[in-house]
């Protein structure tokens, strides 16, 4: 389990339509993440826009945002605000299978 320790910052509401954090780590550095509030619904569970609802979500969603933040580790960074989506492609959507043409057969 060689995981990097990667620290998040207080949640920044902004304009009642994002949270605003970031995150840093030894090596890491510090980077600028947005999370919008349709996702902070969708993805963790807040009721509403209130600021309440929206900091709760944002603590109990650490963890899928933890992992949605070391998905950008490796990816170039250049200072930009990172907007996280917090859907796994593989947990949220099943791949979409090849179409396969229908074998004809000569009877």
């Amino acid at each position: 389990m060689n995981q990097p320790m990667i620290g998040i910052t207080a949640p920044l509401l902004s304009h009642g339509s994002a949270v605003w954090f970031s995150a840093h780590g030894f090596g890491w550095g510090y980077r600028a993440f947005a999370i919008s509030y349709e996702v902070i619904f969708e993805s963790l569970g807040a009721r509403d826009a209130t600021d309440e609802q929206i900091r709760l979500a944002f603590q109990l969603g650490k963890r899928k945002i933890l992992q949605a933040v070391l998905q950008q580790e490796l990816l170039p960074y250049e200072g930009q605000r990172i907007w996280l989506l917090l859907e796994s492609p593989s947990l949220s959507t099943p791949p979409e299978e090849p179409d396969v043409p229908e074998r004809v057969t000569d009877s």
